[in-house]
């Protein structure tokens, strides 16, 4: 191709991105061991999900893999408390990655790569159904990747449950 007129523009970005593939091919990563996740709060597997109670902080430890979050139905979560969902990407192929979002959360989005753990901080100021969903196109069952968090009116006595499937289905109840 004949090169027709050339610029001197300074930080032209198609300049910058293209390199040899010998440089980066050999520290590539493919394959994310689940298991060098040492975050506090990572969760496994889905079994090894759940929802604790500390006083008003309720922290969720929540998985995310291709076409579902655990658990997506949360009920007990009251006006005031601060919610931390902990959000563990079950994926380990490199180019799987998965978002999370609430809706209502004066804060951003999480971005979490395979085999990651990252943390996302909520404050409901209101009673009411608040989804929660996955914001990172993963495969055609994406849309799929969502939940709803029940936030009841503070002193409430909702008990804390979580579940995943069928609002029908049997839901963990926290012990007291």
């Amino acid at each position: 191709m004949q090169l027709l007129l050339d610029f001197p523009t300074i930080g032209e970005p198609h300049y910058a991105q293209a390199i040899p593939a010998e440089k980066i091919r050999e520290q590539s990563v493919k394959f994310y061991d689940i298991n060098k996740n040492k975050h506090p709060y990572a969760s496994l597997g889905e079994k090894a999900t759940k929802v604790v109670r500390e006083g008003n902080t309720v922290h969720v430890y929540m998985t995310a893999i291709r076409s579902h979050l655990t658990p997506d139905n949360i009920e007990g979560i009251q006006v005031g408390d601060e919610v931390f969902f902990h959000v563990t990407n079950l994926e380990q192929d490199w180019d799987i990655p998965h978002g999370f979002a609430i809706k209502h959360a004066p804060n951003a989005e999480l971005l979490i790569m395979p085999g990651e753990t990252n943390t996302l901080r909520f404050s409901p100021a209101a009673p009411g159904i608040y989804p929660f969903y996955c914001t990172d196109f993963c495969s055609a069952l994406h849309q799929e990747m969502q939940g709803y968090l029940r936030v009841s009116p503070k002193g409430s006595n909702v008990p804390l449950k979580w579940g995943t499937g069928h609002p029908d289905a049997p839901a963990t109840v926290a012990a007291k």
